[in-house]
């Protein structure tokens, strides 16, 4: 995994915090930090004592997206431009298949890709002065159709026209009303919710979790039936420690330690 600075991983009680460590720059993701993420999520997919995984922004912004100053430099040189994209793509398709639930703690500006890496997220957890926006319009630039895709799933198509054609920036409340957001809270009150998000995601059946997001993985990615993998995830479960706890547990009428 890289050990670049622009991007920390603390792994705290079988939860991975992922911070975006550029907060000079309002956590703006250039490629090296790209690369780092990509790294990140390999390994957080590797570790099977991590339940839940936490992506947030150092300081006072979750992130303003493309280091535009960065790109700006490299404005010719295709080869670049070509590395710096792939390098987004794995980064982001790597974040949004990784296997344990997700949360985006969202504070201050969430534009471009980390708009972008909120959508991947399972859950997104802001506060009241969030602002979110897509903004590849007044750049001349588009969006991926996968993570167009994202937003659409979110909002639905119509909202997503506003979002995305109309480089529309969304505040925290509207983001409530549009679905973009699974809740939004008093800055002061996020450490607490994001507590409870995280107590309630891990007082489940990890095998679960694993299980049920691949289903719904497979599922973004246009598959309607089961297969071969998800059949025999589906077959394990009963021979698992995790259901033989999660049934004595009910016919005891306790609450399962898994």
């Amino acid at each position: 995994m890289s050990d670049s600075p622009s991007l920390l991983l603390k792994v705290v009680d079988s939860v991975a915090m992922v911070t975006i460590a550029r907060p000079a720059k309002r956590n703006s993701l250039d490629t090296t930090t790209w690369h780092a993420l990509a790294e990140t999520c390999t390994a957080i997919a590797a570790n099977g004592d991590v339940r839940a995984v936490v992506l947030q922004g150092e300081g006072a912004h979750f992130s303003a997206g493309a280091d535009i100053h960065e790109l700006r430099e490299h404005v010719g040189d295709t080869a670049w431009m070509a590395h710096n994209q792939d390098t987004i793509a794995q980064a982001l398709d790597a974040f949004a298949a990784l296997p344990q639930p997700t949360i985006a703690v969202i504070c201050g500006t969430c534009y471009g890709g980390g708009a972008a890496l909120a959508a991947a997220s399972d859950f997104r957890l802001c506060t009241t002065d969030a602002k979110f926006a897509i903004t590849p319009s007044k750049l001349g630039l588009t969006y991926r159709l996968v993570d167009c895709l994202r937003v659409v799933e979110l909002v639905g198509a119509a909202r997503a026209r506003e979002i995305l054609l109309l480089a529309k920036e969304v505040d925290a409340a509207t983001a409530v009303n549009w679905g973009m957001v699974t809740e939004c809270v008093d800055p002061a009150l996020l450490p607490s919710a994001v507590a409870a998000m995280l107590s309630r995601i891990t007082s489940l059946s990890s095998y679960s979790a694993r299980g049920i997001k691949q289903s719904l993985l497979k599922i973004r990615a246009g598959q309607t039936n089961d297969d071969a993998e998800t059949r025999q995830i589906f077959a394990d479960a009963f021979k698992g420690t995790d259901f033989a706890e999660g049934a004595s547990a009910f016919i005891e009428k306790r609450v399962p330690k898994f």
